[in-house]
């Protein structure tokens, strides 16, 4: 594609990793832009072939308009703040505005559970989002993998990994990298992904299978401990989240740990369909990681 793409939300992981991802394989075929709330966090992207970064505060709908003119696919980010459905609609009416192409938006595989937190943010979001008539997609993400880096002082200092949920529950995760490289494919042949939904998963294991992976990669025994959901819940607060941020997850975990979320063979065809690879795997990804743990 010869045009213009437009991430905002791209000093995060999910739009760093898109940004990169679009300068790595389509740098010289495309305009890309990295929007970011604050430049500063975002100077290394400067630093990438055909990446411009932009001034661009998510749900300023004056503001958006000017920059979005011109643009042809964009990728919202859904901020991780308690009006993220209202700051994403936003977003989107503006880009319609400016005459934007196509918008790629983030949402989640719990979206359906419209009584939970997170689920009633973006369920709002798959719902609203299509009535403004611009083609869209949805790029519904599960937990990181590299969500695993919140264990590193637990695994360095104890050798152990610390959750709520039963060490034999499987759930499915993504790799940022994964992530990113499926929504630069998205971005540059938008026309191939009209009005699509992708649950996107790299790989799907229990705790069991976490620690038994560090210990392998690691040479020395790594352990699971089970927390009481009082306690996860206040180790979320110690990592400085907002209330009903710790309320979401531990919504999201209570529905793992009961099963609601599918926890049988995961769909990875996805992933390969898309990219033409295979996802990153438990394993993988903590080969890559391993010098941090």
């Amino acid at each position: 594609m010869n045009g213009k793409v437009f991430v905002i939300g791209s000093s995060g992981s999910v739009g760093r990793a898109t940004v990169q991802a679009l300068s790595s394989k389509y740098a010289g075929k495309c305009e890309i832009y990295a929007g970011t709330r604050y430049v500063e966090k975002a100077k290394d992207l400067k630093l990438l072939p055909s990446v411009a970064v932009v001034q661009a505060k998510m749900g300023d709908k004056i503001k958006l308009k000017d920059s979005f003119r011109g643009i042809d696919a964009l990728f919202i980010v859904t901020p991780g703040t308690e009006d993220r459905a209202l700051l994403t609609l936003q977003t989107a009416e503006a880009a319609k505005e400016a005459g934007v192409k196509f918008i790629l938006a983030v949402s989640v595989p719990t979206v359906e559970h419209k009584n939970t937190i997170l689920g009633s943010m973006y369920h709002e979001i798959e719902t609203e989002l299509p009535r403004l008539g611009i083609p869209y997609c949805f790029l519904r993400l599960p937990k990181f993998l590299d969500s695993n880096l919140s264990n590193k002082n637990s695994i360095k200092n104890e050798s152990i990994v610390y959750s709520s949920v039963d060490p034999n529950r499987a759930s499915s995760s993504v790799a940022l990298e994964d992530v990113g490289k499926v929504a630069a494919i998205i971005l540059t042949n938008y026309t191939q992904h009209i009005n699509a939904t992708y649950t996107l998963i790299s790989d799907h294991f229990t705790n069991n299978d976490l620690v038994k992976a560090f210990t392998f990669a690691l040479g020395r025994e790594i352990k699971y401990v089970r927390l009481s959901y009082d306690d996860t819940k206040q180790m979320y607060q110690q990592l400085g989240l907002p209330q009903w941020q710790c309320d979401g997850l531990m919504e999201m975990l209570k529905l793992i740990e009961g099963g609601i979320i599918k926890s049988g063979s995961p769909d990875l065809t996805i992933y390969r369909t898309l990219t033409g690879e295979e996802p990153t795997s438990l394993n993988a990804w903590i080969a890559k990681h391993i010098h941090e743990f």
